[in-house]
């Protein structure tokens, strides 16, 4: 994947008190068999089966708010499964993942002529005690209002991202590649702040180019298709991004590995109980006349 930026200058919703308190945490075990598609490759193959082995310790111990037949579709799933479904299924948990014990284990196999790969996973988690600031979240294809909500792209489609939040509170905006790297869209490249301040009942529209340090981005892939995942990071209180680097080079973006993404949230959501992480499933085609 491609980020393409244009610097255009220098380059449903309740309010809820924040508890002094803590949840204990427990430790929680989990385990997830995912079938891989023809497309995936085994890197994010494993990721994949990590992240939905964490959402499966988390809903073993702490439960969940979903149906039963939702669950069921948590704990076996199949080459047709929704990638949105496992987006809403880690907000609707009733827990949160605050650090990780060992390493996962991975195990590939073959079943029924598909390839698979079940992963095990340990870790600490805590309960969500009261709910947290509901957030409006809204990726954008090729316009700014939310008719043009969308989370598939073609290669050179301009991607904005319009965000309400009913709290005070700082974002950050990150994109994870299929390659594993993580990408910084927000604060922008030009930006020296850590986080990027948002006010409560306001709608605010990223990527748009309108103001001085604003900056435009288009995903482009060189392949037929490739799957990202966008991660919007949001808590009441101000926080310090990980560290990101620069290539040099012109419209270029501050990049990191995803696994020292994974553990600075890791660090931020034990500190933080008002740390949140929505991430968004991406699909880029290729555009081909």
């Amino acid at each position: 994947m491609k980020l393409l930026k244009s610097v255009i200058a220098l380059g449903s919703i309740s309010l809820f008190p924040l508890f002094s308190f803590a949840s204990k945490e427990k430790e929680v075990i989990g385990e997830y068999t995912y079938y891989i598609p023809y497309n995936v490759a085994r890197d994010k193959a494993e990721q994949i089966a990590f992240e939905r082995a964490r959402i499966q310790a988390i809903a073993n111990v702490f439960g969940t708010v979903m149906t039963q037949h939702s669950r069921i579709d948590m704990r076996a799933s199949n080459g047709n499964e929704n990638s949105d479904f496992w987006s809403s299924a880690s907000s609707l948990v009733k827990g949160e993942w605050v650090s990780t014990i060992g390493e996962p284990v991975f195990e590939p196999f073959i079943e029924n002529g598909n390839f698979a790969i079940r992963c095990e996973v340990k870790g600490m988690a805590r309960e969500i005690t009261a709910p947290k600031a509901e957030l409006d979240v809204r990726l954008l294809c090729n316009g700014t209002t939310d008719a043009y909500e969308s989370s598939t792209f073609k290669s050179g489609d301009n991607c904005y991202l319009a965000f309400t939040t009913p709290v005070q509170g700082a974002i950050a905006i990150y994109l994870e590649d299929e390659d594993g790297n993580m990408f910084c869209m927000l604060p922008y490249y030009a930006q020296t702040a850590t986080c990027t301040p948002v006010s409560p009942g306001i709608r605010h529209l990223f990527f748009t180019s309108n103001d001085g340090d604003e900056e435009k981005y288009q995903l482009t892939t060189d392949k037929e298709i490739e799957r990202n995942m966008l991660y919007v990071v949001f808590s009441q209180n101000d926080f310090i991004k990980p560290i990101d680097k620069s290539n040099g080079q012109e419209l270029s973006l501050k990049t990191l590995t995803a696994e020292n993404f994974r553990n600075w949230l890791q660090k931020s959501r034990a500190f933080d109980h008002t740390f949140q992480v929505v991430s968004i499933p991406i699909t880029i085609t290729a555009d081909i006349e």
